[in-house]
Order: structure tokens, then sequence, then C-alpha cells
């Protein structure tokens, strides 16, 4: 269910592309105009987001239940293990957020993103180093323009 959400989000959010001008609060877009989907493009974005935190907070006590229970915890290693490709598909889905909307948010996901670097997922760990190396480097050289 994780990934099919996800798949829906992340293509509306990518319609709100930076510089676009959302209908005012209690405006009552067309169905199917170009407002009306940047309307939607909003509401995803506050979806994605709380939905993304949530995810990556639920994957990293799961990882840290199968760190302390070791061999003993079964159950919790088989659910690390179908969470992680979702987690990878949340993270290749931030990375491609644009610069603006990256900036915006990287204050509640950069200490995630910090925590998930002690994972043992190789996929997960490459790609944050491409969030780290190709958008958290770009932010810091905008800031410090």
């Amino acid at each position: 269910a994780t990934s099919y959400y996800l798949q829906v989000l992340f293509p509306l959010f990518a319609k709100l592309e930076p510089g676009a001008q959302v209908p005012a609060k209690g405006e009552t877009p067309p169905l199917n105009s170009a407002a009306h989907v940047l309307l939607l493009a909003t509401a995803a974005e506050f979806r994605l987001v709380s939905f993304s935190l949530h995810v990556l907070r639920d994957y990293l006590a799961v990882h840290e239940l199968v760190a302390s229970a070791g061999p003993q915890s079964p159950v919790a290693a088989a659910v690390l293990g179908q969470l992680t490709p979702n987690v990878v598909m949340l993270l290749q889905g931030i990375l491609a957020f644009h610069e603006p909307q990256f900036a915006r948010h990287l204050q509640g996901f950069y200490p995630l993103f910090v925590e998930l670097m002690n994972t043992e997922s190789l996929q997960i760990r490459q790609t944050l180093r491409d969030i780290f190396s190709n958008k958290i480097s770009a932010v810091l050289q905008q800031r410090q323009m």
C-alpha cells in the first residue's frame, strides 16, 4: 500500500514547479484546469512530506528493534526487509524534488537521513549518498552565496 500511495503523491507533487501560482484559498478552479492541478499538487505536498517522515521514522524504529533483538526477532527482520524497497523508492522520490521544494523540507528530513546512514541496506545508503552529494550540497552552496 505504501508504494501505491507514493506512486500517486510523487507525480502530483512534481507538478508543483517553482514559481507556480497556486490559486488563493477558497478559490475553486475548474476541474482538470492547470489551476486545479496546482491545487491538488499543493495538497499532495503536505500529505507526501508528512507520510514520508512517518515511513522513515517507522523504518528506523524497526531497524533499531532488529539491531537490538538480533536473531531473536525474525518477524521484525522480515518487516524490515519488506520496508526497505519502499524506503528506497521514497528516498529516490525525494532526490527528484525541485531544489526549492527540497530546501523547504530539508530541516525535517535531515536528521532522519543521518540516522538512515547507519542502516545495513546498501541501496538506502547509496541513495542517501546521492541526496547528500547532489541535493544537500547544492542547498548549502546556495545558502553561502
